[in-house]
C-alpha cells in the first residue's frame, strides 16, 4: 500500500510515516523542511522501509498540489492519504492574536482541504482508497484556553463526516481519529516532564494501520484514542 502522510518530519505525523512504513507500506513523507524529511527518511531505509519524500508548505494550494504529484509520480500512485499535519497553539481567546488565528486556520482547516483535493485524483486513477483525518479530542468537545485550536478541529470533523458520505460511492473511504492527549512537542503544554502517562506518536499509527487494512468493505468511519492512565497530579 502507498500512502501518504503529511506533517511527517515530527511528532505525531513522523510516529504514523514510521510504523506504517515498518508495517511494510510505501510512504510519501509531506512536510515543510526538506532537511526534517530527510533526517526521517534515512532512519526508515536504515531499517528496511521505503519512503519517498516531498517538501511544501500545505498552507499554499498550488505547493501541495505540486508534493502530492510529486509523490504520486515517486510511489507510482497513490492508495491513501493521511492528513495529519496542524498547528497547535493553546491560548484563550484574549490571548490569541489575529495572525496566530490564522495560521492556524491556513494550517489546520485550508491543509487538509488542499491535500485532499490533490490526492483524489490519484486515489481515483487507483481505483479508490482511504483518506484519514486527524482531529483530535479537542475537535469533539469544549478546549477552555484554546477555542482557536478547538475551532479549527471542530472544522476538520465537519469536513471529514461529511467528506465521508461524498467518496463513499467513489469507493474512497473516509476516517476521523481523535487523537487524545499525545507525547509530541506541539502537544506538551507548561513544564511538565512526566509524559509517560500520554498516548505515544507510534500508536496512532498503529490505529492508522488498523483502518487501512479493515476488511473491505467495510469503513471504520470515526475511531478515539486516548491515554488509559490519568495524568499526574501536580
Amino acid at each position: 500500500m502507498k500512502v501518504i502522510v503529511t506533517g511527517a518530519s515530527k511528532g505525531i505525523g513522523r510516529g504514523i510515516a514510521t510504523y506504517l512504513a515498518m508495517d511494510g507500506m510505501t510512504v510519501g513523507l509531506l512536510a515543510r523542511s526538506q532537511e526534517l524529511l530527510e533526517d526521517l527518511a534515512q532512519g526508515i531505509r536504515d531499517q528496511g522501509g521505503a519512503c519517498e519524500t516531498a517538501a511544501c508548505d500545505l498552507r499554499d494550494l498550488d505547493a501541495t498540489t505540486g508534493a502530492i504529484g510529486e509523490l504520486a509520480d515517486k510511489l507510482e500512485g497513490v492508495d491513501a492519504l493521511v492528513n495529519n499535519a496542524g498547528l497547535v497553539i493553546r491560548k484563550n481567546v484574549f490571548d490569541l492574536s489575529p495572525e496566530e488565528w490564522r495560521r492556524m486556520i491556513e494550517t489546520n482547516v485550508n491543509g487538509v482541504f488542499y491535500a485532499t483535493r490533490a490526492a483524489l485524483p490519484h486515489l481515483q486513477r487507483s481505483g479508490g482508497g482511504h483518506i484519514i483525518n486527524i482531529s483530535s479530542i479537542s475537535g469533539k468537545l469544549p478546549l477552555p484556553g484554546g477555542s482557536g485550536y478547538a475551532a479549527s478541529k471542530y472544522a476538520v470533523t465537519g469536513f471529514s463526516l461529511s467528506l465521508f458520505q461524498e467518496l463513499r460511492d467513489h469507493n474512497i473511504t473516509v476516517s476521523t481519529i481523535y487523537p487524545g492527549s499525545v507525547d509530541s512537542e506541539s502537544h506538551r503544554h507548561g513544564d511538565q516532564t512526566d509524559t509517560s502517562w500520554k498516548v505515544a506518536p507510534e500508536d496512532v499509527g498503529k490505529v492508522c494501520r488498523d483502518i487501512l487494512t479493515a476488511a473491505s468493505g467495510t469503513a471504520i468511519s470515526e475511531l478515539e484514542i486516548r491515554p488509559l492512565r490519568r495524568p499526574p497530579k501536580s
